[in-house]
């Protein structure tokens, strides 16, 4: 499998493409709007004396028409630099598979629009885990083979940050399933395990011209291969070994609302590490709004604890101009990409519950500032710029007493350079090597998945 994101703006718009396995040519991409923003509409806030912003660059897509067709399109906030009514509106209002999630109050106000037909638009819930219904939306990806394939899932969870007077800190999580085109053949001799498991599953969502019932598939996470960072085709890619798992959270969310998500969700999902971030990475606050944009302080944590593959930055003003009163008393702080890979490196003591693993806890996490149009693809070699027509991998290989890690050269015209994760192989987080000191504490909140991956 294979994840690939393409930045639609300036700010927050991001078209994911879930990928199957290569090796599955009747499975499709599952494709995946957040947030569209494309029309270029000015966003205020009560008036444009107090607050307007305008892209300063356009979007590399004028509609959403010009993307494959879309099976989700996920609002994650009822404001007009997240909801843009324009955008939403080139969906067709029936007779397309396109399915809208919106958080609560994202969904009431599309819905109030009388455009689209019923069923169109879905209410994400709060993910709130001590429910009987554990309040996360599944829906069936469907096999190519109806015959002799299985379903896959996508699951999405919203989850907003506890005691949060603003409503702007939230994170949409999402994992990915692929559907299997042949499944193996049971040996002769069945044994039940030696737990029996349980499992609680949230009401799937029917998308139109979709039959296919999802099947919950369990496997064991494997290895990932020595990790790479170059440019090429997705059609050269290795698959990734286990579910594909991401969290948006353009304005930033706190680790410890996301918690037990993370524990009761990824873990049983065998869905860590993380996939990818998109998170910001500047700090925006004032003394009256509070903190408006929490940046690379919870993204770091977030990367530290999960293991993240790749942190995309979101909403970060890089391309908007901003007026008004508001913009005069935000107090903004830069986080460019040198100064978090350095907190990577370098977390603090409190996210490691040992000295010596630190140098291991978040090294190998690719950290990026995307371009508007400029498409990557997360795979198991590593993190990639997708461009077909450029089959020579723009990289330079080191190796130094058993360690192994890849740079882009430095006179690269690239902006994203790469800066290599220095991770002996035999003590990284990926290798699968979990009875080492090195790694017992990597993932402080993946005791639980440890264990069950040993039982």
């Amino acid at each position: 499998m294979a994840l690939t994101i393409t930045q639609l703006n300036g700010d927050a718009s991001f078209l994911l493409a879930l990928e199957p396995p290569v090796s599955d040519p009747l499975s499709k991409p599952f494709y995946i709007a957040l947030d569209p923003w494309l029309s270029g509409s000015p966003f205020t806030i009560l008036h444009p004396k107090i607050s307007i912003t305008t892209h300063e660059k356009r979007a590399c897509i004028t509609s959403l028409l010009d993307l494959p067709e879309l099976d989700l399109v996920i609002i994650s906030q009822n404001r007009a630099d997240h909801l843009d009514p324009a955008t939403l509106r080139q969906i067709p209002s029936r007779g397309t598979k396109t399915i809208i999630l919106a958080e609560p109050g994202s969904a009431r106000a599309i819905r109030s629009w009388g455009y689209f037909e019923d069923g169109k638009v879905v209410t994400m819930p709060k993910y709130n885990h001590r429910t009987s219904c554990p309040r996360v939306v599944r829906i069936p990806v469907p096999n190519g083979d109806a015959i002799m394939g299985k379903a896959g899932e996508v699951t999405v969870a919203f989850i907003p940050q506890r005691h949060d007077i603003s409503r702007l800190h939230m994170a949409v999580a999402i994992t990915y399933r692929p559907p299997i085109a042949q499944p193996s053949r049971p040996s002769m001799i069945l044994t039940p395990p030696a737990t029996p498991i349980s499992h609680v599953s949230s009401p799937l969502l029917r998308v139109p011209g979709q039959t296919t019932e999802p099947t919950m598939l369990h496997t064991r996470a494997m290895s990932p291969s020595t990790r790479q960072y170059s440019r090429h085709s997705v059609a050269s890619l290795s698959p990734l070994k286990q579910p594909l798992s991401v969290i948006f959270s353009p304005h930033g969310i706190k680790y410890s609302s996301i918690h037990s998500y993370v524990t009761h969700h990824l873990v049983s999902e065998a869905a860590l590490p993380l996939t990818a971030l998109l998170h910001c990475f500047d700090t925006v606050s004032s003394r009256w709004l509070g903190k408006v944009l929490l940046g690379a302080p919870s993204g770091v944590e977030i990367c530290s604890r999960l293991g993240a593959r790749a942190w995309f930055s979101t909403h970060d003003d890089g391309n908007k101009i901003s007026g008004g009163i508001l913009s005069r008393i935000l107090r903004t702080t830069r986080h460019c990409r040198g100064d978090i890979l350095r907190q990577l490196n370098s977390p603090e003591p409190s996210l490691t519950s040992t000295t010596s693993v630190r140098k291991y806890a978040t090294n190998t996490t690719g950290v990026f500032a995307l371009a508007i149009g400029e498409t990557m693809t997360v795979s198991s070699e590593g993190i990639h710029h997708q461009e077909p027509n450029d089959s020579k991998p723009h990289v330079s290989t080191r190796h130094r007493r058993g360690e192994s890690w890849l740079d882009l050269d430095e006179d690269s015209e690239e902006s994203n350079k790469v800066v290599l994760p220095r991770v002996p192989l035999e003590a990284s987080p990926l290798s699968g090597n979990i009875e080492s000191e090195e790694t017992e504490h990597v993932y402080h909140d993946v005791d639980v998945y440890k264990n069950n991956q040993l039982n």
